[in-house]
């Protein structure tokens, strides 16, 4: 037994004091290294890169995170876990907002890139999913992947209080314009029982949204949870007089078809 003295005291605590420094040290270099780890993924697109940062600078690193076994980044998600959503709209007025690392090809109405998705949550009658779907490639509703408390009572009654509903784009302003058209439309026409009729009101009113934003007009229809500010985006954008002129001239000729077909209606274009 060693004999208990001032200077054996005095090497114990010594002893104990240095493993206590290099414990912290350990944990504070793994901490680095972690953060590092995610910070360091790769994202080859320029736009989408600075999308990232400027989300990033808004609201924080995101929630989810994913890369590829190379490190490149496949998504950053901005969402609070299904089974502790508790503030709605918390991320700029969404629910959810979802930036992928490469980006996806569209054709409607315009032809794009598409990088970004947002989402809310809203109640949407079934009998509107066809035509809301029919509107746009870009709209998507998941009525699975949604609050915890909401899957509980969808699963011990039946009932569906609320689903995903997002748009996707390369702006989150569109993204935003497409999420409200689609709340629009459920309030305009939740009680309607002229299901079939809706499909090409929903997808010409769609294109005039969307047209209206990209051809100089900007959000006509308003969106009282959203300001674009908050993205550092613009309150209008311009996609060019040719652009422009075609698609006005398109979405009176659908509405002209449109009203012909179904009702037998003459039009007149201006």
């Amino acid at each position: 037994m060693i004999p208990r003295t001032r200077k054996n005291v005095d090497i114990l605590a010594s002893v104990i004091g240095l493993l206590f420094v290099i414990i912290i040290c350990l944990v504070a270099t793994c901490v680095v290294i972690s953060k590092n780890r995610n910070n360091n993924f790769k994202i080859s697109n320029n736009m989408i890169k600075d999308k990232y940062n400027s989300l990033v600078s808004k609201m924080g690193d995101p929630i989810y995170l994913k890369t590829d076994k190379d490190n490149n980044l496949f998504s950053a998600t901005w969402q609070q876990p299904l089974d502790n959503w508790n503030v709605p709209g918390k991320f700029g007025g969404c629910d959810v907002i979802k930036l992928f690392g490469e980006p996806v090809l569209k054709q409607h109405p315009h032809k794009a890139i598409v990088f970004i998705v947002i989402g809310k949550y809203i109640n949407v009658p079934d009998k509107l999913l066809g035509p809301l779907k029919y509107a746009s490639e870009t709209i998507n509703i998941d009525q699975l992947f949604i609050p915890k408390k909401y899957q509980e009572i969808y699963q011990s009654t039946g009932e569906k209080q609320v689903a995903l509903v997002t748009g996707s784009c390369a702006s989150v302003t569109i993204s935003v314009i497409t999420v409200q058209f689609v709340m629009d439309m459920i309030e305009q026409y939740k009680d309607s029982k002229e299901h079939n009729e809706l499909y090409e009101v929903f997808r010409a009113e769609y294109d005039r949204r969307i047209n209206d934003y990209l051809c100089g007009d900007g959000i006509t229809d308003p969106i009282p949870w959203y300001d674009p500010g908050m993205f550092d985006e613009p309150n209008k954008d311009y996609i060019g007089d040719e652009k422009c002129a075609k698609t006005k001239e398109n979405l009176l000729s659908n509405v002209s078809e449109f009203f012909k077909t179904h009702f037998n209606t003459p039009t007149t274009s201006s």
